[in-house]
């Protein structure tokens, strides 16, 4: 929990500060309670309330009784307060979510990603979509903060642009953020899909979730990084490139990517490759089509739920190498807590936190250090939720961004 300021001149920080303490309680806190967390008196927490209340960012929504005294006035955020769009540009689905203040998802859409797409015709069909958007959650659009865009990397966050990224071979240096803030007439973050992850988790988690490794599973596999509840970025805001971690030097070769890496050993492209040779799957008509790899790694993941014992052996040995990737991630960040979530994950999610935990073992260096392994409490779309989290943290958290907006 952040800690306020009684300075006059700090009183924007404050806001932010005492609204996003009001956000994490889900009952709802008293005046008295945010000053005991916060650190501001009394005098300042009621002003900070009052202006809270007149910008309709809260509500005052019930009482609670106390031993002594009047009952207290419990101040709760107001979902209607504010609202913003997230948008996952992923090579296999654009998913889209319009969430309000609270967090809570008014709209949303799921599409597949045109195999014969251009970025000009990604920007249009984004404006299209979140015009939809807009249109069926019936929302006051003033009160639209804007549009994030998680997209996969490497990005330049300064200029807003996509560098060459391998997933979307067709997208050379696109300016993103500028053609959806000309096509949209929105404001406009971007920022990598599993940075946006983490923010996406962070935003929905509760205070003990302050600290973690974020492992996000999707067309690629990345990971993003939370401490002290401040999503880290790096030097060029690009952390969190960890598919070329080799993990199972003796795994298969499969004539693709490196060798025992996660991102031959855990995302869809390496495992769809390795039941094809197997004779459990049809090879796809070209390894470039996203859209039918996913389809064809959720007929992988059916065939060992309906109890395929090569199906079964092959997923659980992608767990297994998750888990010493993720260990070696802990070991370096010295971190208790991996969360595990995005597009895929709701596919393997049962089998991968029984499993990931095995896999750890051997390669933690404090084995004893009580590592938790969970799952995103957000879902497949978290990094389109987290998109939408980036426009409300820029406008409303306490601690500054190093995203620019358009």
């Amino acid at each position: 929990m952040g800690k306020g300021s009684n300075l006059r001149t700090l009183g924007d920080f404050n806001q932010a500060v005492v609204l996003d303490a009001i956000r994490r309680s889900p009952h709802g806190r008293s005046r008295v309670e945010l000053g005991e967390l916060t650190g501001l008196t009394q005098q300042t927490m009621s002003n900070i309330a009052r202006k809270l209340l007149q910008a309709e960012l809260v509500l005052e929504t019930g009482k609670v009784a106390q031993a002594r005294g009047k009952p207290r006035t419990l101040l709760e955020v107001n979902p209607d307060g504010h609202y913003a769009i997230g948008v996952h540009v992923d090579p296999a689905n654009l998913n889209f979510v319009l969430v309000d203040l609270a967090g809570h998802v008014r709209a949303d859409r799921r599409l597949p990603t045109p195999s014969n797409h251009t970025p000009a015709g990604i920007v249009n069909l984004i404006k299209v979509t979140c015009d939809a958007l807009i249109t069926e959650a019936g929302i006051d659009q003033g009160r639209l903060l804007g549009l994030g865009v998680a997209a996969p990397g490497p990005i330049d966050i300064e200029s807003g642009v996509l560098l060459d990224p391998p997933q979307l071979p067709s997208w050379h240096n696109v300016g993103l953020r500028s053609e959806l803030r000309e096509a949209t007439g929105l404001h406009v973050l971007l920022d990598k899909d599993a940075t946006a992850a983490a923010t996406g988790e962070l935003w929905a988690s509760s205070e003990r979730r302050r600290d973690f490794l974020f492992f996000y599973l999707g067309s690629g596999v990345a990971a993003g990084v939370v401490i002290g509840g401040e999503v880290i970025r790096g030097v060029s805001n690009n952390v969190g490139e960890v598919g070329e971690i080799i993990v199972d030097a003796e795994a298969e070769d499969l004539d693709y990517g490196r060798r025992g890496s996660l991102n031959t050993s855990c995302a869809p492209q390496g495992l769809v490759r390795q039941a094809v040779r197997h004779g459990l799957l049809d090879p796809p008509a070209t390894e470039t089509d996203y859209a039918d790899l996913q389809q064809r790694f959720t007929r992988l993941c059916r065939l060992a739920d309906e109890g395929n014992a090569e199906a079964t052996a092959m997923l659980e040995a992608s767990a297994r190498r998750l888990g010493a990737g993720i260990a070696l991630m802990i070991n370096m960040l010295d971190l208790d807590l991996a969360v595990i979530g995005g597009p895929i994950w709701s596919l393997v999610r049962d089998r991968f936190l029984e499993v990931v935990p095995e896999g750890m073992k051997g390669w933690l260096v404090r084995p004893d250090a009580g590592v938790r392994v969970e799952g995103s409490i957000v879902g497949d779309r978290v990094a389109a939720h987290g998109a939408a989290a980036l426009v409300l943290d820029h406008f409303l958290s306490a601690h500054p961004s190093v995203l620019l907006m358009e």
